[in-house]
């Protein structure tokens, strides 16, 4: 799982990446030297938490992919099975360009290939 994460790392725009559950236990992480681990997975959590909410509310079971733009950077979270990738970048990416290898690296995560 490291080679995928360390593999999607190389995209243009992206700083860091990592699969965490739903309740912030880190799975594997690549994250920048920017980035802590514990902070980043904190925030997936309660990131995660705040749209299982929403989608209750909305009648839906969960979200399979979402992404989360502030001032600093995106968030763009993949549902991977009983985890979540998560994959942050630079605010001024264009995602659509990089989704292409954030969906490639969550569909190896969730069939285990490398």
């Amino acid at each position: 799982m490291q080679e995928i994460l360390s593999e999607l790392n190389r995209e243009a725009g992206v700083v860091g990446s990592m699969v965490v559950t739903p309740d912030g236990m880190v799975v594997a992480a690549e994250l920048g030297p920017s980035l802590d681990e514990d902070t980043v997975a904190a925030l997936a959590a309660y990131m995660l938490g705040g749209v299982k909410n929403a989608m209750a509310m909305t009648g839906e079971q969960t979200a399979t992919q979402f992404e989360v733009t502030s001032d600093f950077g995106r968030m763009v979270f993949l549902d991977v099975g009983p985890a979540y990738l998560v994959v942050v970048t630079h605010q001024n990416v264009n995602v659509d360009q990089t989704m292409i290898a954030i969906r490639s690296a969550a569909y190896k995560i969730t069939h285990r290939r490398a």
